[in-house]
């Protein structure tokens, strides 16, 4: 899977997520509000991404509802690993910015690999930042 750039205005950015030549999900980020509208073949939803703690810095993922759902956390600024809780469930990630792109999802033993997919086509300025979860990518 790989994330492609779907076009951006100066509110919004959008994306697509393929597989096999095939779009499975889109995902429309407003710089506003920090909403994402995700459309796919399950339905659209729309989730915030709440960025909370100072010293250990973390998203907190809403729905449409301001219902907490889940959050995502670095292991320390700038590492690239850490977690993703949602719905009482622990998985593990590893973002690998300086060779492939590829960000892999594990189960929270990371004794098997979930989830792998590619931000390679849209990576451009991520080098700049401090954390993974201050940039856009954290919330796709």
């Amino acid at each position: 899977m790989k994330w492609i750039n779907a076009g951006n205005t100066s509110s919004k950015e959008n994306f697509e997520l393929w597989s096999d030549e095939k779009i499975l999900a889109g995902i429309s980020f407003s710089k506003q509000t920090r909403f994402v509208r995700i459309v796919s073949d399950l339905g659209k939803r729309m989730f915030s991404f709440e960025k909370q703690g100072f010293l250990n810095p973390r998203k907190v993922i809403r729905n449409e509802y301001g219902i907490k759902l889940g959050k995502v956390e670095e292991i320390r600024p700038g590492a690239g690993k850490g977690y993703v809780e949602l719905d009482g469930k622990k998985y593990f990630f590893v973002y690998d910015r300086d060779n492939t792109g590829e960000l892999k999802l594990y189960d929270e033993l990371m004794q098997k690999n979930l989830l792998t997919c590619s931000f390679k086509a849209i990576t451009s300025g991520l080098n700049k930042t401090k954390s993974l979860l201050d940039t856009r990518f954290g919330s796709l």
